[in-house]
């Protein structure tokens, strides 16, 4: 009955989707696999037992939070828009600047999102292949934007699920060459080690994304914030909902950036780790794409190796059934005793020996 109301363009429509499954070792979602820092915690239970303004709406600018980031990163809090993730802030761009059957101009294979979130908003996602080796092609995107003319260009460094990024000098690159509004998303920006950020006065097209979900393992309090020329922040403002972030999320992601050396040692260990982690997969047999993330896009040439994973309840994200990722799973870094348990469930799994009875 309902389902005749739907918008014709959804109705097939598969919304985006993670099932929550049991696990012993959760390496799926490319979350940081260390809790709350203890200082964290002991301010956040301070505040919370002096604090008596959680039965009031919040900020609706998150105006303390855009304050900091605008210290972090030398800009106005003008420049400085914050969103639940930077989902929201994806969405919200699309809504200001698409109409009916414009086209979003996005890498492929790269974080899903994108696409979904364009044809939620009437937009026509159009995708411009990797290369081979999953590098970006500096040249085809910008031949892509002459062919199409796309309304917005997304450009994902470090990219998702691939790991690879564009230096500074390819993005200015294909930026100088656009005049379009250009999304860079830096979710995993800080394993990385550079940004776009203090080239938006030079590119005032330019709008870049950020999150408090990887680096500063904080997915479940859901703030992302952009990072723009004033004109491009007013424009996305248009479409951000008020009262988007809450009292809580905003006071815990203040919180969070007081312990930035924290959360700088635990990069290096999760870099370190990365490395270890490549080394012992591909002693396994395994091919691991170089990653600049805190994740590892893996080629394991066996047949259903999530299901056999998930049934040891280690979780990992399963790309085999895209078209250029066959036989890839994508595994996010985790502690060396998550990494070791991965391990050895697949060596269990790729060289058990076959019962001959």
């Amino acid at each position: 009955m309902i389902q005749k109301y739907i918008r014709s363009d959804l109705q097939n429509f598969q919304p985006y989707s993670t099932p929550s499954l049991p696990y012993k070792v959760k390496m799926d979602s490319n979350e940081s696999p260390f809790p709350l820092p203890e200082e964290i915690k002991q301010e956040l239970i301070q505040w919370i037992k002096t604090d008596e303004n959680l039965n009031r709406y919040p900020d609706t600018d998150t105006t303390q939070l855009r304050k900091e980031l605008g210290k972090v990163w030398n800009m106005k809090k003008e420049n400085i828009i914050c969103g639940v993730g930077s989902d929201q802030l994806i969405d919200c761009m699309m809504k200001v600047f698409l109409e009916p059957k414009d086209k979003v101009l996005i890498p492929s294979p790269s974080f899903s999102m994108y696409a979904l979130t364009a044809r939620m908003n009437h937009g026509i996602p159009i995708e411009v292949p990797l290369k081979d080796n999953y590098d970006y092609g500096s040249t085809q995107i910008v031949e892509a934007y002459k062919k199409y003319q796309p309304k917005i260009v997304i450009l994902c460094t470090p990219n998702n699920p691939t790991g690879n990024s564009l230096s500074i000098e390819e993005i200015e690159k294909i930026v100088s060459q656009i005049s379009c509004p250009i999304l860079i998303d830096e979710a995993y920006g800080e394993f990385a080690g550079e940004s776009m950020i203090p080239f938006v006065e030079k590119f005032p097209h330019l709008f870049v994304i950020r999150t408090f979900s990887k680096a500063f393992g904080l997915a479940g309090i859901r703030v992302g914030y952009g990072i723009g020329s004033k004109d491009i922040i007013d424009a996305i403002s248009i479409t951000k909902p008020p009262f988007n972030i809450s009292t809580l999320s905003e006071k815990i992601a203040l919180l969070a950036l007081k312990q930035v050396p924290t959360y700088h040692e635990r990069i290096q260990l999760l870099q370190e780790e990365k490395k270890w982690l490549k080394n012992q997969l591909e002693s396994m047999g395994c091919q691991v794409y170089s990653s600049k993330a805190n994740f590892l896009l893996t080629k394991i040439e066996k047949k259903n190796i999530r299901q056999a994973l998930m049934e040891k309840q280690i979780l990992v994200r399963d790309f085999s059934k895209h078209p250029n990722l066959s036989h890839c799973i994508r595994i996010t870094i985790g502690t060396r005793h998550e990494n070791e348990l991965l391990l050895k469930a697949l060596r269990e799994i790729l060289f058990k020996k076959e019962d001959k009875s």
